[in-house]
C-alpha cells in the first residue's frame, strides 16, 4: 500500500505532442512537426499523449516519495489502532486472511486522507505536493547540502564517530544521506542517458552535472567499508610484524574487496581504539575532499552511473564514471593515500600492543 501512496498524490499528468525525434541535422524536432509536414494541417484533431511527468518518477520524486510515504505510515497506523474499524472475521477464518480484512478500512481510508492532503495543496498553493516539496524543501537542501564539500566532510566524521563506538554509522546518517545526495546521482544519469557529454572541460558545469552523490560518496569514502579500511589492510600487509594482525588482515582482504569491514573493524579492533581511531576519522574525510577536487578541476569525470556498493574499488570508479579509466586512477589515487594515512598510526598501534604484550609476561 505504501508503495502506491506517493502516485495517490501525484495526479498531474503530462498532455502534449513533445518528442525526442531528431533530424538528419540532430536537431530535436516534435511530432507535431513530423505530421505537419505529412499534410496533418488540424492537430487538435490529433490525439495527445498523457502520463506521469519523467521528473515524477525520477529524481525529484524521490524527495516526494519518501516524505508522503512516512506520512502516511503515520495515518495508517493511527487508523489501524482503531478497533472499529476492523472488520472482524469467524475464528474459521485463517489468521492470514482475518488479518487482510482487519486493514482493509485502514489501508482505503489512508488513501482517501492521502489523496486528499494532495488535493488540498494544489489547490491552496497551486502546485502539486511533488513540484511543492521540491521547491521547498529539496532544492534548498541541495543547494545548502549538496555540493558543499565542508558539510560532506562534516558528515563523515560524524559517521566514523558512530563506528568507533560500534554503531553502524552510516545506517544513522542514511536518513540524510540518501534523500538529498540520490536525487543528485540521478539527475546527473538522466543528463548522462540523454547524451549530455562529461567531457573534462570546465564547461561541464553548464550541464548541471553534480559533484556530489551516493556513487560519488562509496567511490571516494566508503570502499573498503566505513573508514576505507581496506587501506589498513593493505598497510598490514606490507608493514605489520604481528601475526595476530596480519592473520585478521588475511581473513578480511576478501570481504574488504567488496566492501564489507565487519572483521576489520571488530577484529583488530577499530571500535574504542584511540590510536587507530584517528586515521579511520581522517581517512575517509581526505579521500571525499580529494574526490571532490579530481572533479573540480575535471581530472576525473563526474559520477553518473549507480553502481552496487559491493562492487571492488577501482572497477567502482570505472563503471561509475561511465566506463572512464581516469575514475579507476582517481580511486586508485585516494587508495595510496588512505594507505599513507594509516601507516604511522598501524607502527604506532603495533609498539602499543608490543609493550602491553611485554607487560602481560
Amino acid at each position: 500500500m505504501i508503495k502506491c501512496v506517493p502516485i495517490v498524490v501525484t495526479t498531474h499528468v503530462v498532455t502534449g505532442l513533445a518528442s525526442s525525434l531528431t533530424n538528419a541535422a540532430g536537431d530535436a524536432i516534435s511530432i507535431g512537426d513530423v505530421l505537419t509536414k505529412s499534410g496533418v494541417t488540424d492537430l487538435s484533431k490529433v490525439g495527445t499523449f498523457t502520463g506521469f511527468s519523467g521528473d515524477y518518477l525520477g529524481a525529484t520524486g524521490l524527495f516526494t516519495a519518501l516524505i508522503v510515504g512516512i506520512v502516511a505510515l503515520e495515518i495508517y497506523n493511527a487508523f489501524r489502532k482503531m478497533d472499529s474499524l476492523k472488520i472482524k472475521m469467524p475464528e474459521q477464518v485463517p489468521p492470514g486472511v482475518a488479518r487482510a480484512f482487519e486493514v482493509l478500512i485502514p489501508t482505503f481510508l489512508t488513501l482517501v486522507v492521502v489523496g486528499l492532503i494532495g488535493w488540498l495543496v494544489q489547490t491552496i498553493t497551486g502546485q502539486y505536493v511533488n513540484d511543492l516539496i521540491k521547491t521547498v524543501i529539496q532544492q534548498p537542501l541541495l543547494n545548502i547540502i549538496g555540493d558543499n564539500i565542508i558539510a560532506v566532510m562534516f558528515m563523515y566524521v560524524l559517521i566514523s564517530l558512530f563506528w568507533l563506538v560500534g554503531i553502524h554509522g552510516s545506517n544513522m546518517l542514511a536518513a540524510i544521506k540518501e534523500p538529498i545526495f540520490r536525487p543528485m546521482l540521478y539527475a546527473n544519469t538522466a543528463l548522462f542517458t540523454e547524451g549530455k557529454t562529461i567531457a573534462l572541460t570546465p564547461e561541464i558545469k553548464a550541464h548541471g552535472y553534480y559533484t556530489m552523490n551516493v556513487t560519488m560518496m562509496s567511490m571516494f569514502a566508503e570502499w573498503g567499508g566505513a573508514g576505507v579500511t581496506l587501506s589498513l589492510i593493505i598497510a598490514i600487509f606490507i608493514f605489520s610484524k604481528r601475526e595476530d594482525n596480519r592473520a585478521i588482515a588475511t581473513l578480511s582482504i576478501v570481504p574488504g574487496l567488496f566492501n564489507i569491514n565487519e572483521t576489520m573493524t571488530f577484529g583488530i579492533p577499530l571500535v574504542l581504539n584511540p590510536i587507530l581511531g584517528i586515521p579511520f576519522i581522517l581517512a575517509p574525510v581526505v579521500c571525499i575532499f580529494i574526490g571532490w577536487l579530481l572533479i573540480n578541476i575535471h581530472f576525473c569525470p563526474y559520477i553518473v552511473l549507480e553502481v552496487p556498493w559491493t562492487m571492488p574499488p577501482i572497477l567502482m570508479g570505472f563503471l561509475a564514471t561511465g566506463g572512464s579509466i581516469m575514475g579507476a586512477i582517481s580511486q586508485i589515487i585516494v587508495i595510496v593515500v588512505a594507505t599513507l594515512i594509516y601507516i604511522p598510526f598501524l607502527l604506532i598501534y603495533e609498539r602499543y600492543q608490543n609493550k602491553q604484550a611485554n607487560e602481560a609476561q
